[in-house]
């Protein structure tokens, strides 16, 4: 082979090779046929394509304070996030089910709470007077354990009552009862 047909050769290998990847100089878009079309995309029973991965809930530890052998028991529980003060209240209403041989709640009736607002600081927890219901040592035990709950939550640090609206009394955990705000301080003979 001479060097000419070498050239004329390589050189026709570079075309044929530019030419196989152009762009197309088609000037409209080609309808595909029924064939061409892969995995059955054409079909109209089957179900909508969905991603195969799918995100869980989002949820943030929350430390609830339940009753174990009438003292709190301060537990870290998975809530579904954004956490709020209610939603940390409402939540010991049920005990954990791996503790539910150890562990109860005081506060099994979420509606004993009328509403709860954090102001400055300081958790306004306004109760039903169904609360009277409950019995002495459950009744210190439920506002026990709202003030734990509420006071473990980031920028609360104390807790005010009222009674269907009315500032009320509650008892501490030494025995007296106060008017005032009370903190996780006044529990501490509750704590583990």
């Amino acid at each position: 082979m001479t060097h000419r047909a070498v050239v004329f050769a390589g050189t026709l290998l570079v075309v044929v090779s530019a030419a196989a990847c152009s762009v197309s100089t088609q000037q409209r878009a080609q309808v595909a046929g029924e064939r061409e079309v892969p995995f059955g995309l054409l079909d109209r029973d089957a179900p909508p394509l969905v991603p195969t991965t799918v995100a869980g809930p989002v949820t943030e530890p929350v430390e609830l304070c339940f009753v174990r052998d009438g003292r709190l028991a301060p537990l870290v529980r998975p809530l579904d996030a954004p956490v709020d003060a209610e939603d940390a209240v409402a939540a010991l209403a049920v005990p954990p089910t791996d503790e539910a041989d150890t562990v109860r709640t005081a506060l099994a009736d979420p509606q004993l709470i009328r509403d709860i607002a954090v102001v400055a600081g300081v958790a306004r927890v306004d109760l039903r007077a169904s609360i009277a219901e409950l019995g002495g040592d459950d009744q210190l035990l439920a506002v026990a354990q709202v003030v734990c709950t509420l006071t473990a939550q980031p920028g609360v640090g104390q807790v005010v009552f009222s009674l269907e609206g009315v500032p009320a009394e509650v008892p501490r955990g030494d025995g007296s009862v106060v008017s005032q705000p009370v903190s996780r301080d006044d529990y501490a003979p509750l704590l583990p």
